[in-house]
């Protein structure tokens, strides 16, 4: 996995840091990420905690994108609808996820979010399922452009929790899509125009639940190289008690 890199277009350049930590209290870290530079590919899936193989099920899910994305553009170049490759891809994943499940052990549960994100000057499609999440940051606002597919997020959007009360709700982490959790998966996905200046950033929930985003904007906003900026994500999580696996990947353009 690369953890950093620049690419330069015409007059632009791509630069974009991975990080992952495995926190100050899990044993093992879940978390599976993959950025691209040269591409501007960026990939990120989160094992759920409390399944067995958590681990490998985001494996599987950055594995399958990232593999349908490489077979999509050598057959179709710049003509490739990342769009659709990009949901196909999950879809296709959440099918494999389900079959090493079965085959390891009846008993076996393995499950994992994905937010997934194809970059270009000016432009962005991305495809998220389950919390973890995508955030732009233009002119210092954190927009969060994925949905959290939570229990949680429906009572919200039902009006009976505020967005406050929902940071705290003992059951925020229950999901009610991830992939190797049903035989069907419906993706989420968008195209965003992108401007000068924007910031972009695909986390877990190790970062969300312990950083409140004013506290992300701010970070995320620093005059710092991306790979700083990512590693000062993932501190300011473990100094907030690092509860979980955490990681992210951060990415804009510069002149």
């Amino acid at each position: 996995m690369p953890d950093g890199g620049k690419t330069r277009g015409r007059a632009l350049t791509l630069e974009c840091a991975a990080c992952t930590d495995i926190g100050l209290v899990r044993s093992r870290n879940e978390d599976s990420l993959w950025s691209d530079a040269e591409r501007g590919w960026l990939l990120l899936a989160d094992g759920m905690g409390g399944h067995s193989s958590g681990d490998l099920a985001a494996a599987l899910a950055v594995h399958y994108v990232l593999n349908n994305l490489l077979v999509a553009v050598e057959k179709n170049g710049k003509k490739t609808d990342y769009s659709r490759v990009l949901a196909e891809s999950v879809v296709e994943a959440n099918a494999a996820i389900r079959g090493a499940g079965k085959q390891s052990d009846a008993d076996c549960s393995m499950g994992s979010t994905f937010v997934g994100a194809v970059l270009s000057p000016g432009e962005m499609t991305y495809v998220s399922v389950g919390d973890s999440r995508l955030y732009l940051l233009r002119d210092g606002a954190l927009t969060q452009l994925s949905r959290d597919h939570t229990l949680v997020q429906e009572f919200v959007d039902a009006g009976h929790l505020t967005t406050e009360m929902a940071q705290n709700h003992p059951y925020r982490g229950l999901l009610t899509r991830g992939l190797g959790v049903h035989d069907e998966v419906q993706p989420d996905t968008g195209i965003c125009a992108l401007h000068p200046g924007d910031r972009l950033l695909l986390c877990t929930d190790g970062l969300t639940d312990m950083v409140d985003e004013h506290e992300i904007a701010r970070l995320l906003g620093m005059p710092a190289r991306a790979i700083d900026v990512a590693g000062s994500l993932i501190e300011a999580a473990n100094s907030a008690g690092g509860r979980d696996n955490v990681s992210v990947i951060v990415a804009w353009f510069d002149e």
